[in-house]
C-alpha cells in the first residue's frame, strides 16, 4: 500500500504557492533558516517546516494554507493513487503521470483537481515560456528545477510571467 504522504508530496507541489513576489511572507524566513538548501523538490518547504517554531506568523500561516491544500489533494486523489499507481515510487512526477494516464477512471473530485492543475500550469507555462528560454537555458525539466530557476531570477521575470504567478498563485 502506498504511504499516504507520498501522494500528498507529489501532488501538493502543484498546490503550493510559487513565490515570484518580493512580498512573499516566507522569503526572509527561507533566507534565514534555509539559505544553504538547494531549491527544488520541496526541499525549502521541508526546511521551513523543520524550523516552524522559529518562523514569522505570516510564514506559518502560508505553510498552514499549503497544508490545507495538500490535505484536500490527499482526500481527493489518494484512493485513486493507491488503486492505480501501486508500486510506483514517488518523485519526478511519476505518480501524477500515473494518475493522468488513468484520468477517465479517477474519482470525479480527483479528475477535477487534476484538470485545474493542468489548466493553471498551461497558463503559467505560456506566460513564462520566453522567461524559461532566456533565463533557464540548460536546466533539465523535472523535480521543480525550472520553477527553482525562475524563482532564482524573480527580479528579472517578465511582467506577464510575474502576473501569471500572482494571478494563479500556483503553477
Amino acid at each position: 500500500m502506498m504511504r499516504g504522504s507520498s501522494i500528498v508530496v507529489v501532488l501538493s507541489l502543484f498546490a503550493l504557492p510559487f513565490s515570484a513576489r518580493a512580498d512573499d511572507p516566507c522569503k526572509v524566513d527561507a533566507k534565514n533558516q534555509c539559505n544553504n538548501i538547494p531549491p527544488g523538490g520541496g526541499r525549502i518547504i521541508a526546511c521551513l517546516k523543520a524550523h516552524e517554531t522559529s518562523l514569522s506568523l505570516p510564514c506559518k500561516e502560508k505553510l498552514a494554507a499549503g497544508d490545507a491544500k495538500a490535505e484536500k489533494i490527499k482526500q481527493a486523489c489518494q484512493p485513486d493513487a493507491e488503486k492505480f499507481c501501486k508500486g510506483i515510487g514517488p518523485g519526478e512526477g511519476r505518480i501524477a503521470a500515473c494518475l493522468k494516464s488513468h484520468e477517465s477512471e479517477l474519482a470525479p473530485a480527483c479528475q477535477k483537481l487534476i484538470g485545474r492543475v493542468e489548466t493553471a500550469a498551461r497558463e503559467v507555462h505560456g506566460a513564462c515560456k520566453n522567461d524559461v528560454e532566456k533565463l533557464c537555458q540548460g536546466i533539465q525539466p523535472g523535480g521543480g528545477r525550472i520553477l527553482a530557476c525562475l524563482k532564482s531570477h524573480e527580479a528579472e521575470l517578465s511582467g506577464p510571467c510575474k502576473a501569471a504567478f500572482d494571478h494563479k498563485g500556483k503553477p
